[in-house]
């Protein structure tokens, strides 16, 4: 889906979001001798985003009882668009960032193999090319997550086509994730004889 954003953000107003929050932009004077330009706005926007996310981690717990800032985050969130299609376009492009967020953050070098953990399978001598398990498979359950959301969107939209391509891709990253739970059960599995010897 194409969406359209009647009045975009610009690189200048980023910049000072991010200034008021204590991030300092400074553009290389060798390449940028007139700061950023908007072909920085999508690494402006993912540092604006990294503040705000960081920010909702260290104020919303959702294991709180009752989830009250749980709820007037998600409340605050939905103030942005009552567009069905916003939300989902939104949700798939969260769930896909978090893919690749889930390695990066856990500090493993898997972000370039994550794309294709649908289109493969490991077996437990190929594990450490796509790093520990539950890294791997917890990235492919977001981009499962994603995918399902396009099929359905498919499927809505009468794209009959693009609906099996994403049930596919589905079923490819849920077979991932299975795989590597079943790898971490055998990674207990052998902790566990280890320790009994």
């Amino acid at each position: 889906m194409d969406l359209h954003n009647p009045a975009p953000v610009t690189v200048d107003q980023v910049v000072h979001a991010l200034s008021v929050l204590g991030q300092e932009v400074v553009a290389d004077p060798e390449y940028r001798p007139d700061g950023p330009t908007e072909d920085d706005l999508p690494e402006l926007l993912g540092g604006l985003l990294g503040r705000v996310e960081f920010e909702v981690a260290t104020v919303v717990d959702p294991s709180d009882e009752p989830p009250s800032a749980l709820s007037d985050l998600q409340g605050g969130w939905r103030t942005e668009s009552d567009n069905p299609e916003v939300y989902r376009a939104v949700l798939v492009n969260r769930l896909q960032r978090t893919a690749f967020d889930i390695s990066a953050a856990l500090g493993e070098d898997t972000a370039d193999e994550v794309g294709d953990l649908g289109d493969v399978e490991l077996d437990a001598d190929e594990e450490d090319e796509a790093g520990p398990p539950g890294v791997a498979g917890a990235a492919a359950c977001a981009l499962g997550a994603a995918d399902l959301l396009a099929a359905q969107a498919a499927v809505d939209q009468g794209r009959a086509r693009q609906a099996v391509r994403a049930l596919d891709s589905v079923e490819g990253f849920l077979a991932q994730a299975l795989l590597t739970v079943h790898l971490l059960r055998l990674q207990l599995r052998a902790e566990e004889e280890h320790e009994d010897d």
